[in-house]
This record gives structure tokens, sequence and C-alpha cells, in this order.
């Protein structure tokens, strides 16, 4: 008797086993707040550079901003450069000969903010940006704030992944593994007991525990490189790292670059929050009429046609970039949920936890690099978005390498897996059989 013919005895999946799955679930609800953090954290507030005491006869704030502050191509005044000296404004007077000279002399050339910069506080009264003045030259540490925080799950992804593993005494199977027959014992009685299955010490005796937890001990405990052994299995894993590694990066991409959105970041995690319900009925009827491989590959696909489209915007179109890009956090959520769906699901069940969390290690280095290539905008300011639409095109296509596995019965073993990549072998091997039948 193996463990799944174990827990059938005591009830399968019933309310014992739904109330851990609530328990485990609570702490996702959690989990995006803290993931989103840094939308609030390194948020950047309109600034300008520092400039003296306006005059107590100057009583135009904007001219005095305007006489100090270049403009930018877009016709708004700089938030990084400040002239030298006062520029001489028309109707004012006051630097006028002073003025003149110095700009005979080259005097009033823009330079980076000398005496720091002051910041509109009406939103957020600090930040790390305030803070430290992470703007300007240093946005890219502002950036870079994000990407240690996602490295930093991702570090621990790993290390109390691999330490939960000892955390469980709760997992009759880990206690079956490690020779606990007893506390196995119980832990299964208690199962049954809440699941309302009348089953006794006796059918479920120590001696029956004991050729279960052999049986258990004699499996393998899988590794990494099991995922990539086998060709299919190989195939599996290359293109579900290249899914999860775009999926990552074009959904944070898209949550922590809310610029040009014309609505404050309040507003704008509100309304991409609100997306994430319809998103998700999408993904249930779509994965059960359309298969998995169509709902990943159509999802990324719509992520990345927002971004394409929106790079054909003008800047003074900010209502249809607001709904472009809400439309492409919902596709992105899509995504994320199909994802976590369909890799489960690919894996043999000895190789589903390992390659779960493999593909998701990917996925978070993705994310790690998502506040980083907004820092692309400096080299050209479409490429950003370029890149975060690029990659997630390159998934949508990649997603449909992978077989479908609607309706298919879900692999056990590696060979399982290898089986279905090799149906000509399989029918090679049934031709001496229906030989022998004729």
């Amino acid at each position: 008797m193996g463990f799944e013919e174990l827990l059938g005895q005591v009830g399968g999946f019933g309310p014992f086993q739904l109330r851990n799955v609530v328990l485990l679930a609570l702490p996702r609800i959690l989990m995006p707040m803290h993931f989103l953090l840094p939308i609030f954290l390194a948020a950047v507030p309109a600034h300008r550079c520092a400039l003296p005491d306006t005059p107590v006869n100057f009583s135009h704030q904007d001219t005095w901003l305007e006489a100090y502050l270049p403009r930018e191509p877009d016709g708004s005044l700089s938030s990084c450069l400040r002239f030298t000296y006062p520029q001489a404004l028309p109707n004012i007077t006051m630097w006028g000969e002073r003025q003149s000279r110095r700009e005979q002399q080259g005097e009033t050339s823009a330079v980076p903010c000398p005496q720091g910069w002051e910041y509109d506080h009406s939103e957020f009264s600090s930040t790390i940006a305030t803070e430290w003045d992470l703007v300007c030259e240093q946005k890219g540490l502002n950036k870079a704030t994000s990407t240690f925080f996602f490295a930093g799950v991702l570090v621990g992804a790993v290390a109390f992944g691999y330490l939960s593993d000892r955390w469980v005494p709760e997992s009759a199977r880990w206690l079956l593994t490690q020779g606990r027959l007893e506390e196995a014992h119980r832990y299964l009685l208690c199962c049954a007991r809440l699941n309302g299955r009348p089953v006794g010490e006796d059918s479920l005796s120590l001696e029956e525990l004991s050729k279960v937890a052999a049986v258990e001990r004699v499996v393998r405990r899988p590794s990494y490189l099991d995922l990539f052994r086998t060709p299919r299995l190989r195939h599996i894993s290359l293109c579900c790292m290249v899914v999860w590694f775009a999926v990552n990066l074009s959904y944070y991409g898209l949550s922590l670059d809310f610029s040009g959105l014309g609505l404050n970041v309040y507003q704008t995690q509100l309304l991409f929050g609100a997306v994430e319900l319809p998103s998700k009925l999408l993904v249930y009827i779509s994965v059960r009429h359309a298969g998995r491989r169509l709902t990943i590959a159509g999802t990324l696909l719509g992520s990345a046609l927002t971004f394409g489209t929106r790079l054909l915007l003008s800047s003074e179109m900010v209502s249809w970039s607001t709904t472009l890009a809400v439309i492409g956090k919902g596709f992105s959520e899509a995504a994320f949920t199909t994802t976590y769906l369909f890799t489960s699901e690919l894996y043999p069940t000895v190789l589903r936890q390992t390659g779960l969390g493999l593909t998701a290690l990917v996925g978070r280095l993705g994310g790690s690099l998502a506040p980083l290539v907004a820092l692309l905008d400096g080299v050209w300011l479409s490429l950003p978005k370029i890149t975060y639409g690029g990659i997630a095109l390159l998934a949508a296509c990649t997603a449909l390498l992978l077989p479908e596995t609607r309706q298919a019965q879900l692999p056990q073993t590696i060979q399982d897996v290898e089986r279905k990549s090799a149906p000509s072998s399989l029918q090679e091997e049934q031709m001496p059989m229906k030989q022998v039948h004729n």
C-alpha cells in the first residue's frame, strides 16, 4: 500500500485538508501588499532644485521659478537642473543689466542642483527618495532598492523553502520517511476523525504504517538536476523558466511603473487591484475551455500588445494610456495565475515541488530585474516598454511549445512524462504484441 491509498482511508481531501488550505492561504492575502510596498516606500514626488529665498517684493512664484529653472523639451520646468544665475524675464528689471553682463560672459548655463532639492509633500510626507535624495542622477539607486527587495525575496525563498521542509511535523508523509510511526499514526487518526471517516486503530496499525514508510524511504529525494536529466523534462523546464521569467518581469514592470497615467499612486493601485478579480474569473473560464497552453500564451500576448500599443499613443492621450495599463495589468495577473496551475500539471508528482521551486526562483529573478529595466528610459524613452513587451511576446511563443494538460491525466513519475514524448517508440513496442495476437 502506498501513501496515496493511506490518504484515501482517512478521507482524502476533506474538512481537515480544507482547514489547512485556508490557514495556508491567509498569508497569501498579505503577500501582495509586501511585494508592492516599493511603490509607496520608493515613491518620487514632484521635486525641483532648492533655490534662494524669494525676495520680499517678489509675489509671483511661477515667474521666480521660471527665472531659475530651464525648461524640458515638453515645456515643463526641469526637476534636476537650474541656472547658475537667474535669467532676465519680461517685465522684470531687477536683474536686467547684471543678467546681460552674465549672459555675455556665459554664466547662465544649467547645472545640477547644488543646494539639493525641494519636494512636494502633499501626497507623501516622506519616502526613501526624499530622505536620501534618490532623484535625478541618483534615481538608479532608487530603482535598485526594489531590486534589492526582490533579491531578498529570492534568497529567502531558497533558504526558508529548504528549512520549511524540516518544520512540518504535521506532515504524515514526512513523519513516515523519518521513521516516526507513532506520531504519524496519531496524526492520521486525527485527520480521519475530522474528515468523518470511521477508521479504527486496527485499520491503521503500526505494521501497515511501517510498510508504507519502507516504500516512502525507498523513493529517492528529488533534486534540481532531475529536472534536466531526460529530454522531455529538460524541454519542459527550460520553457517554463522562460515563461516564469517573462511573467514576473512584465507583471512587476507594469505594477511598479505608472508614469504618464494621469492618476496618483493610490488611484492607480485601486484600479490595478480591482482588475485582478475579473482577470482571475477569465482564467477560470479560459483554462476549462481553451486549455492551459492557449490561456498562458494568450494572456502573455495580451500583455505584450498593451505595452506595444501604449508606445503609439501621444503624451496627451492620458486616458487611453491609463485604460491600456489597466488592461495590461489584468492580462499580467491572468498570466501569473495560469502559470502556477500549468507548471504544477506539467511536472510529475515526484518532481512537482522541485519544478515549481526552480521556476518560481527564475521568476523572482525576473521580478528583481523589472525595476532596473525602467532605467533604460535614459537610453531611449520607449526602451523599457519595448523590453517588457518583447520578452512577454517571446514567452507567449515559448508557451506554445509546451504540451496541453487540460483533461489529461497528471504524470506520477518521470517515465510518465517521457512516454508522452515518444509515441513512435511505444508503437514499436506494441507491434510485437499485435503480431503475437495475430
